[in-house]
């Protein structure tokens, strides 16, 4: 039997969930709230009943694989909270994928949306010939967020753990991690520390342990955000279609991938701030 995969990426300290919504548009996954992403208002109370086009499922003491631990491959990270909320753009509404439509009839339907979009397929386009490769757009599609949430370095020579899914712990042992870690009534302490002693719960060697207060953002799936640009005469108000503001008039023609960020792999060109710099200040001209 093949391993079990996930279509998320994980963030070792969790990401601060304000503004963090379906739909968000960004350049550097890994950075969400840099480069001045775009955020999505269509779902922006997760406390309200979904909208058709998403769904929204919650758990109570769940557990998170985040990867290996980088200083020892030998030990897993892993993060254990008692509210989990799993929140996704529906990946097929017949006949087209849902985080098409959902593009198509949200995004593009956004003056905002548009704006951002436009400007930054501009200042992709004028500045590709100071980069070896182009800057991407990504789609947050889904993202599950942990409340309070006990992060874990580990050893565990029983189980399977696999990035961005789910930790192979009943609901006792993740209230036992929990209660390891930071009494649950002395207030939460951001980051982690190393344990005074190695515990051991259902097979597994705690070795750090530490508690991240609030909630926070820690796995995401991005989708690419897949453009063309082509002169402004192959304008026919299609969907997926956007104008742009250059001379000559252009349109660009915008789709969402199949590509996900966690196989989208680690080869491309890391941009430094003066680049994101010139970035910006080439979006504003738009």
């Amino acid at each position: 039997m093949a391993p079990r995969q996930s279509t998320y990426i994980t963030y070792n300290e969790g990401i601060d969930s304000r503004h963090v919504h379906l739909g968000n548009l960004v350049h550097d996954y890994n950075h969400p709230n840099s480069v001045e992403p775009y955020v999505e208002k269509a779902y922006a109370d997760i406390t309200e009943q979904p909208p058709s086009w998403a769904t929204s499922i919650q758990f109570e003491n769940r557990a998170l694989t985040l990867g290996q631990d980088s200083s020892n491959d030998e030990r897993y990270r892993v993060v254990f909270a008692e509210k989990t909320t799993k929140l996704d753009i529906k990946e097929y509404q017949s006949p087209v994928s849902c985080p098409k439509k959902f593009l198509a009839e949200t995004i593009l339907a956004s003056d905002d949306a548009k704006r951002w979009l436009g400007s930054r397929i501009n200042a992709i386009k004028s500045l590709s010939s100071k980069v070896q490769k182009e800057p991407e757009i990504w789609m947050l599609t889904g993202f599950i967020l942990m409340t309070h949430a006990t992060w874990t370095s580990l050893s565990d020579s029983e189980h399977s753990f696999v990035p961005g899914t789910p930790a192979p712990f009943e609901a006792s042992s993740v209230l036992a991690m929990r209660r390891i870690s930071v009494s649950d009534g002395v207030k939460p302490t951001f980051g982690f520390r190393a344990a005074e002693q190695t515990k051991e719960v259902d097979g597994s060697v705690v070795h750090e342990t530490g508690k991240y207060p609030g909630t926070r953002m820690w796995a995401a799936q991005w989708q690419k955000i897949e453009f063309s640009v082509l002169p402004a005469e192959k304008w026919n108000g299609g969907a997926g279609q956007l104008k742009l503001k250059t001379n000559p008039p252009k349109v660009a023609v915008v789709n969402v991938g199949d590509i996900t960020a966690q196989n989208y792999g680690t080869e491309s060109e890391e941009l430094d701030d003066e680049f994101w710099d010139s970035f910006l200040d080439a979006a504003e001209k738009y």
